[in-house]
Parts: C-alpha cells; structure tokens; sequence
C-alpha cells in the first residue's frame, strides 16, 4: 500500500474509531445498566437503545444535501463535524439521563419516570440522526478522496480501526469503572463511573472526529475520479424526491439493493443466537461463549486483509463477494457438524472461518456499494445504499432471535434442531446472495444513471 492511501486511511479511520467506541458504550454498557442495573424493562430499553437505527432513512437526504454544495466549498466536513459535536453532546446527555433515571427509580421504588425514559429515546433518536449525517458525508469523502484501485484497501484500514475501537471501548470502560467493573461493585460505585464516562467520553468523540477530517477536503481542488468522467460544476437541481423516483425506476438499482440487503441480512442474522448456540448445544461457560467473539474479530480482521489487499485486486469484488458467500455456508454448515458430534474445537475454527468469510464479504460488498455510484451523485447514492445495509442489519438481528423463539416452539423445544434451521437458512440466504452478484452490472448502471439523470435535469433546467 503506498504512502498517500495508508496515510488518508489512518487520519479518516479516527471516525470510524470513534463510531466503534460509541457502539460498545451504546449497545454494551448503556443497554447493560438499563436491564441489569437500573431494572428498566428489557422492551423499553430496546426500543431506547434502538431508536437510533430507525433513523437510516435520513442517510439519502443527508448525502443528497451535501452533492448540492458547489465542489468549489467543503462538502462532506461541515456534516461530518456536526454529526461529531452532536454525538458527543448527545452522548453525555444519554448518560446524565440515565443517572437521573437510575435516581429516580430508586426513590420511588422502582416505578419507572415515562418523562425521563420519553427524553432518552429522543436522545438516541437525534444520536441516530446524526450517526447517519457523519456516516454518509463520510462515506461520500472516502469515495472523493479515492481511486478505485486505492478503495478496497482503505476500506480495509478504515474498517479494521471500527473494530479496533471496540476494543478500545472496553479498555475505556475498564479504566474509567475502575473497581466498579468487579464482581459485586455497588451500585454507587458502577453509576459513579458513569458520570465519569459522561465527561470523558464526549471529549474523546470529538477529538476523533475532528482529527478524522482535519484538512481533508483542503487538499484536493476537485474530486478524485476515474478516467472520462467529471462532475457538474454546479451543485444538484433535483429534489431528492425526483431522485428516488428515478432510481426506482432502475433495474440495476435494485438488483444491487437485494444482492446488498441480502448479504448483510445473511452477515448478522446469528450475532443474537450464536453465544446462546454455544452454551445450550455445547454447554459451554458465559467466558467462554464470550471468547467466540474474540475468534470472529481475529478472523474479521484477516478476511479484511485479504479481500482489500489480495483478492479485490486479483478477482474483482463481485468475485470477492462469491468468495465469502462460500465461505461463509462453508463455516455454518461446520458449526452444524460440530454441534452433532460436540466438538469444541471444530467449533472455535468454523466461529473463525466465519469471522474471515464476514471479513471478505463485508470489505467486497462496501467496495461493490461505491461502485455503484455516479460522480455529482455520490452521497445521495452512497446515502440510500446506506439505509439499505443498516436497516438490514437490524431486521437480521431481531430475526434471528425471533426465528429461534419460533422453531423452538414449533419442533417442541429441539434445541439443535433449531439453531440449524436459523443457520441453515443463513446458508441459503448467503448462497441466494452470491447467486443474486451474477446479474449485476456496474459499467451499465453508471451510464443508465448518467443518462436519464440528465434527462431529468435537462427537463428542469428547459
């Protein structure tokens, strides 16, 4: 990888560094002490904690509002700053609410405050918001910065970091809880951690984010595009609603939907039953079901490498695509075979096989997404592509829980029987999706877009 690509992946990978930190205090601790510690009904704090992913809608307005701004003026850093104080500030007012709420319930018994609960689904909802204005403008910025043959590799580094900062997520937690992270701490000791969380922690969000973009856009006078193509110079006339009409009316649009949905659905449809598949089929301990975590991370980390550095080069990325699709049915049908004959040890390689096949779909899939992209058009396309994937993801795990409920139900409480049906239907998902890859079209879809785009537009402006 030459200098000019690792040194813009590291500076851009600070944001996703910084979303990787906001996901485990999020869905890990914040989630934790409203179930566990302060006895808010699982439900509530669902819907909470949930309430920013119903907000990907915003993705497609947000990246077409910044295609509108003249390529002469910073057009991704004002929504990637502001989406960064907002996370930062709203973050340390979720935690204060939290506090208050955890006070509350306490005086009164443990009733619970609708108004204090009401303002922090509001709060995650704008935190929502703003992950969705950041991500998009960022994503737009990537696909700015980049050639295409730097962008697999970049991926790579920039998504590699997201993980790392999840480690460094809990690293914080650890340092921050100090002796409240032990066994038994009190309640005073673990919300005392808390508050102290809810100054530290936006400092360092901000701080990210900022360095993230710091200079970016100054360095270049115009987009970095490939051979024969250039941008308007002026900013988008379309309203977003003629844009989504006219892409709706794009076989390849939505062809690359489904291939896109499809796979993501496919990647995270066991995240809810795979530790709980691991402790009823293996009796394995809560250490260790937690530990397979740690194999699908080392494994995500080298399927990353190998997809952006070695496979997306030599075979392209919807080949890539197939490549992990198949490797991914490959692990599901051996964690199958480890639960029949109760091996552990097959288990722990077909939990990292998989780890490695979620690696190289996800970096072929993010590089397939900016490919299906038209320059002047780049954060609306990159922004409905988005919405796409984050409402896939959460349908998968809510899925993926639900369907076990039901097949335990529906084959008198078969436990094996039932994670295979989930895993089973996993594997014909990943293979449909690998399928799907073979009626895509990259080169006519671009030319589809610049054709009837203009159209449009040419009508417009007439």
């Amino acid at each position: 990888m030459h200098s000019r690509p690792l040194r813009l992946a590291l500076q851009l990978g600070f944001f996703q560094l910084s979303m990787g930190i906001l996901g485990v205090l999020i869905l890990g601790l914040l989630n934790r002490l409203l179930i566990q510690d302060i006895q808010v009904p699982a439900v509530l704090a669902a819907v909470a904690v949930g309430g920013q992913q119903l907000m990907g809608f915003t993705r497609a307005w947000f990246g077409h509002r910044s295609d509108r701004i003249p390529i002469s003026r910073l057009r991704r850093t004002p929504f990637i700053i502001s989406s960064t104080v907002a996370i930062a500030l709203l973050f340390g007012v979720a935690c204060q609410l939290v506090l208050r709420l955890a006070t509350s319930m306490e005086a009164s018994g443990g009733e619970l405050n609708a108004l204090l609960m009401g303002l922090l689904i509001l709060v995650f909802v704008g935190i929502g918001t703003a992950i969705a204005a950041g991500g998009t403008a960022f994503s737009a910025l990537i696909a700015d910065r980049t050639t295409e043959a730097e962008r697999p590799r970049v991926l790579s580094v920039v998504w590699g970091m997201r993980l790392l900062g999840v480690l460094l997520g809990s690293v914080l937690v650890n340092q921050v809880f100090g002796s409240a992270c032990a066994a038994g701490a009190s309640r005073t000791a673990v919300l005392t951690g808390l508050e102290r969380l809810s100054l530290v922690t936006p400092l360092l969000l901000l701080g990210l984010g900022v360095v993230s973009v710091f200079g970016m856009e100054r360095r270049t006078t115009g987009l970095i595009l490939t051979a024969g193509q250039a941008p308007p110079d002026v900013p988008q006339r379309l309203a977003l609603p003629q844009l989504l009409l006219q892409l709706r009316n794009l076989p390849q649009a939505g062809r690359f939907l489904g291939v896109l949905c499809l796979f993501t659905f496919s990647m995270f449809l066991n995240d809810a039953v795979l530790e709980p598949y691991g402790a009823a089929v293996f009796g394995m301990s809560v250490c260790a079901t937690t530990s397979l975590n740690v194999l699908i991370a080392l494994g995500f980390f080298a399927g990353l490498g190998l997809s952006g550095f070695c496979l997306i080069e030599r075979a392209g990325n919807i080949r890539t695509a197939r490549v992990g699709a198949v490797l991914a049915a490959l692990a599901l049908l051996l964690m199958l075979w480890a639960g029949s004959g109760q091996s552990i040890l097959l288990l722990r390689t077909a939990v990292g096989l998989f780890g490695l096949s979620i690696g190289v779909c996800m970096n072929a899939c993010l590089t397939l997404m900016f490919s299906f992209v038209q320059p002047g058009r780049t954060g609306f396309l990159l922004g409905v592509w988005g919405a796409g994937y984050a409402y896939s993801c959460g349908l998968a795990t809510i899925s993926g829980g639900g369907l076990l409920t039901l097949l335990k139900a529906w084959n008198g409480g078969d436990l094996f029987a039932a994670y295979g049906g989930v895993f089973g239907l996993q594997m014909v998902c990943f293979l449909a999706a690998a399928l799907m890859t073979r009626r895509l079209d990259v080169v006519g879809f671009r030319n589809t877009v610049k054709t009837r785009f203009s159209d449009v537009m040419d009508m417009a402006v007439d």
